[in-house]
């Protein structure tokens, strides 16, 4: 234990009567003693947490297989330090507030952390198993506090002991939530991506028909060789317009577009040149929930060019 004092009094620079109440966590009385120690003590408890941050945002961009690599990377490398050190070291080194409380805060943090992803992400039966994994430690804590302190652990190791368990199987576990809510979203964009498919081959089809129709009577020969681009050409700014107003009435709630004023709403068109009617097809808006939540929606909308209505559908992303 002297060789541990030795260390830290070489590395942060302090003197002998600075580790005394650095090691109680008197940092107050530290600081009055030696401002430049304090302000080392305070940078090196900072690179700490600093490495922490690093730790949840790695988890938080890295796959399953990255988020367990690091999470036994972190834990592995814990345990390691422990078997070399001893079961009566790390019991000296944690008596010490310094470390004891500091170790708290920082695998507290990691589990409040953990708690909050499965917590807004997790199903039920996910949050079923964090409630089993919280209350399963902390009745085994209660239940070996005894035995703990015979061995001499006292309430803060104990505590300690417990936290690290527990951030380490809420690691697991929200790693597989996040595994879950990715395939779920893969899904969705799958599914979404077939019915746009199927919305598309459904056109071409109409167009193939409508193509191929016979025309009756002068009126609709001369609409039938008209081409539908030009035909849209020289109703598009008012089909446009009138459209965009019509979705507009046909949300429910609050909602805003994704482009600029001057900008189109709508992205695609179809041209039914015997009907007098253009459709028009867009997904540049989305609603906002009283939780500032959005989410995207698509939309579609007839307008007559000889009667000069409109009729608007709205679908929200995944529905």
């Amino acid at each position: 234990m002297q060789n541990l004092q030795e260390k830290i009094k070489k590395m942060l620079l302090l003197s002998d009567e600075d580790i005394e109440p650095l090691l109680k966590g008197d940092l107050k009385t530290l600081l009055v003693q030696n401002k430049e120690g304090a302000i080392r003590v305070a940078i090196a408890y900072g690179a700490c947490i600093v490495l922490l941050l690093f730790f949840l945002f790695l988890f938080s961009l890295f796959g399953l297989f990255g988020k367990f690599v690091l999470i036994f990377l972190l834990f592995g490398s814990i345990a390691a330090l422990a078997v070399l050190a001893g079961e009566k070291n790390i019991l000296r080194i944690t008596a010490y507030p310094a470390c004891s409380y500091f170790l708290l805060f920082i695998f507290a943090v990691m589990a409040l952390s953990m708690f909050s992803d499965i917590a807004s992400k997790g199903a039920f039966f996910s949050k079923f198993i964090l409630f089993c994994i919280i209350v399963g430690l902390g009745y085994g804590g209660y239940k070996i506090h005894e035995k703990a302190k015979e061995r001499g652990i006292n309430l803060i190791q104990l505590v300690l002991m417990i936290l690290i368990l527990t951030s380490f199987l809420l690691s697991l576990q929200a790693s597989a939530v996040q595994f879950s809510v990715d395939r779920k979203i893969e899904t969705i964009q799958k599914i979404q991506e077939e019915r746009r498919q199927e919305d598309a081959e459904k056109m071409r089809m109409s167009m193939s028909m409508a193509s191929t129709k016979v025309c009756t009577t002068d009126e609709e020969c001369r609409k039938m060789n008209t081409k539908k681009h030009s035909y849209y050409a020289e109703y598009e700014e008012i089909a446009q317009e009138a459209c965009e107003n019509a979705v507009a009435k046909e949300i429910t709630g609050r909602f805003e577009w994704t482009v600029s004023a001057k900008d189109y709403k709508f992205t695609s068109y179809e041209v039914d040149v015997l009907n007098d009617d253009i459709l028009l097809m867009g997904d540049r808006a989305q609603l906002i929930s009283n939780e500032g939540e959005k989410t995207k929606i698509s939309y579609s909308c007839h307008y007559n060019t000889k009667k000069k209505t409109t009729t608007a559908t709205v679908r929200e992303e995944g529905k």
